[in-house]
């Protein structure tokens, strides 16, 4: 695939995506029933990390992408709101943090329908996205019910256009990769063998790693969670990234939307 064509003065696309897991984040990580230590560091995420996260992309003037599990709108509706509210995208993210390649594909379709509507209800905003734990008929279920894109592969470091079970699809994939992942850092639990890195070390990465995609003219998609992320001395970290970034010509600050929806015309 040749290189994508952006938008006029654009070089390089930033995503700033936060997943907005909560407690579910930790029924992923873990083989074990989470304990009281690790759904508290679930409830961080939207009690305080969320919050912390908005005001940094309010005082940077960017506007992020959350993908949010429909139970965790349901269980945090003022949380969820006040994504909406800032004016940042809301995009799907399975109701439970679904393992889509455990459903059928019934199960799977009636899954991203209750995800979606609760978080209609919850925030007025049906998604057009999805970040998902893909199984094999997701691509299918998420194209015939409109999305425009969905964001979990991690098989190319630019969009391009995804295939489902009739052929070519409209989808758009936005790939992503462990290295703008704040959890391949910072996460951490007893029993898990994962060291933290400072924040500096985790800095440098997130310089290099966008340096090499500007160079390249691709695209730069973080995905970050605001229980991990929204620490105090971690978030002051991205906000100095973000800062070295916007210092750069050509860089474009946009939702996951607006890259996919770009994306659908410019690669035909």
């Amino acid at each position: 695939m040749g290189q994508i064509s952006w938008p006029d003065g654009v070089r390089c696309p930033v995503v700033l995506s936060f997943d907005l897991d909560a407690e579910l984040l930790w029924n992923v990580w873990l083989t074990r029933e989470p304990s009281p230590i690790d759904i508290s560091q679930g409830v961080y995420g939207p009690r305080v990390g969320l919050p912390r996260v908005l005001a940094m992309l309010g005082r940077q003037e960017v506007r992020g992408t959350f993908f949010v599990p429909g139970a965790i709108a349901e269980r945090y509706p003022e949380a969820a709101k006040s994504i909406a509210s800032a004016g940042h995208e809301i995009a799907h993210h399975g109701y439970l943090h679904e393992d889509c390649s455990k459903l059928t594909k019934d199960e799977e379709r009636k899954m991203l329908i209750q995800g979606g509507d609760a978080l209609f209800r919850v925030t007025g905003v049906r998604p057009k996205g999805a970040r998902l734990s893909l199984g094999k008929t997701t691509i299918s279920n998420l194209d015939d019910l409109g999305f425009v894109y969905e964001s979990t592969l991690m098989d190319d470091d630019q969009p391009y256009r995804l295939h489902s079970e009739g052929g070519k699809s409209r989808m758009i994939e936005l790939p992503v990769t462990f290295a703008f992942n704040d959890t391949s850092y910072f996460a951490y639990t007893f029993g898990l063998p994962k060291p933290f890195l400072t924040p500096r070390e985790v800095e440098v990465v997130y310089r290099d790693e966008f340096d090499a995609m500007y160079r390249e003219q691709k695209y730069c998609m973080f995905m970050l969670h605001p229980q991990v992320i929204g620490r105090a001395s971690r978030l002051d970290m991205l906000e100095r990234t973000v800062e070295y970034m916007k210092s750069k010509p050509g860089v474009w600050f946009a939702t996951a939307l607006e890259v996919a929806e770009h994306c659908q015309h410019a690669l035909g």
